[in-house]
């Protein structure tokens, strides 16, 4: 698999990693799997915490295994107590809006729900878009990160050159595309915190090779 591969799932070993395969295998589509575990944690013993195994396909196959996916979901019933019978119309097209944020399980039963309710398409292809909309435009930075990257950048630290180069360039590689992970407002501060760490780096550079003595 040379394309970039993008994150499909996150399981648990065992039998939904088995069955995931198992479709995954059925569809002819290939994949990766790796590990949320360090290679070794010691305080991660006796903590309970299990780790999960991500499953990543390639963009191009992304679609078609969320299709196999929830195909294969669709052949169990929904149980009668289940949250998504509880949902209300607009809580089931905010589901299909944003459906890779949520499981093929709830995302087939959620169109299937809706299609019983005789929801047409329109409205929920509106809420996708409002969806991307928002992720186009990124989101406000943490006011906590951007008082550290603005302190580290005025005493010319590579900590606030990094915070500043990630509020500009990280990005999120999501199953719609690839959007920025923060909003205009926090790339441009990132943008002067590169700048001023840059300054105050040179600076103390050229004082240390005394360059003003």
């Amino acid at each position: 698999m040379n394309e970039t591969t993008i994150e499909l799932l996150r399981c648990r070993e065992g039998e939904s990693l088995a069955n995931l395969k198992r479709v995954l295998d059925e569809a002819g589509i290939p994949y990766r799997l790796a590990s949320t575990a360090p290679v070794f944690d010691i305080a991660s013993i006796g903590s309970g915490h299990e780790a999960q195994v991500i499953v990543s396909v390639g963009r191009n196959d992304f679609r078609r295994a969320r299709a196999a996916l929830e195909s294969d979901a669709l052949a169990t019933d929904l149980p009668a107590d289940h949250h998504l019978r509880e949902f209300e119309t607009f809580e089931l097209e905010e589901i299909l809006a944003k459906e890779s944020e949520w499981s093929p399980f709830d995302v087939a039963h959620a169109r299937r729900l809706l299609t019983e309710r005789g929801i047409a398409t329109q409205a929920v292809a509106k809420r996708k878009e409002a969806w991307l909309e928002e992720m186009r435009k990124g989101k406000p930075a943490p006011p906590t990160l951007l008082l550290l990257g603005w302190v580290s950048s005025l005493m010319g630290g590579l900590i606030g050159l990094g915070i500043g180069l990630s509020l500009c360039y990280m990005k999120e590689n999501t199953p719609d595309g690839v959007f920025p992970t923060y909003n205009a407002r926090a790339r441009e501060a990132g943008a002067w915190m590169v700048v001023l760490a840059g300054i105050v780096l040179m600076v103390a550079i050229a004082a240390f090779l005394g360059v003003f003595d």
